[in-house]
């Protein structure tokens, strides 16, 4: 009988009419035998039941659990009905467990199938916002750069023109210095603002570009390494 077992409030169930059916006992032997063993039946968990109004007068319908009803074979004579029919619930249970169990382990596959395309649609998007940082890192390098230009080119300039005293050539230099952006500076004192503020510039880009680096990608990695071996655990 393929509905001998089916689920009734979270747990897997049989009735005292599809007893009688495998086991060939009259139904009101059946309820007989549950009235009168109806405590030592409890001792796996109360008794379910529901009333059903046949023709014209309500019947009470017994539901029990696996234990319940292998119990309640055993108080019936042992005869080769009644041994064929132990065999059938016992299978009957077993079938339907294992049915649910497939159920579940498919359902729990198809979440953690849904939460990794999650996880991957989260780490494309730190990707993105990752290039996005590059770039701009990018950018501020090559700003570095061209004022690190700027500075070699008045650095050649300073050291072509070292006669500050003459009132002409300081004049020139000025205009030379003004297309760089700069005021005069003692040469000494120039290269070593030059160097100090190429030095602090990169080294500051660096460290924001090596930070965002183990930052975003570490820290996904492991949170999805972690998710993805609970679901192979669960399994």
């Amino acid at each position: 009988m393929n509905d001998l077992v089916y689920s009734l409030n979270g747990g897997l169930v049989t009735d005292q009419n599809k007893i009688s059916t495998i086991s060939k006992v009259d139904i009101n032997s059946i309820q007989r035998l549950i009235r009168n063993y109806k405590q030592d039946l409890e001792c796996f968990g109360k008794l379910g039941f529901e009333l059903q109004k046949i023709a014209k007068t309500n019947k009470k319908i017994y539901y029990l659990n696996e234990q319940q009803a292998t119990l309640l074979l055993t108080y019936m004579k042992n005869s080769e009905t009644v041994r064929s029919a132990k065999k059938i619930l016992v299978s009957a249970f077993y079938q339907m467990k294992e049915k649910l169990k497939n159920i579940e382990q498919e359902q729990m596959q198809k979440l953690a199938f849904h939460q990794s395309l999650g996880y991957k649609s989260q780490l494309e998007q730190q990707k993105t916002n990752f290039n996005n940082e590059i770039k701009a890192l990018k950018y501020d390098l090559i700003q570095t750069k061209e004022e690190l230009d700027a500075c070699k080119g008045a650095l050649e300039v300073l050291k072509r023109r070292k006669d500050f005293n003459n009132e002409e050539n300081l004049r020139l230099l000025q205009e030379e210095l003004a297309k760089y952006g700069l005021v005069i500076f003692n040469e000494l004192d120039f290269a070593l603002w030059s160097e100090n503020l190429t030095k602090n510039i990169i080294g500051e880009t660096k460290r924001k570009l090596d930070d965002l680096t183990r930052h975003n990608y570490e820290l996904l990695k492991e949170k999805f390494d972690k998710r993805i071996s609970y679901f192979k655990d669960k399994k």
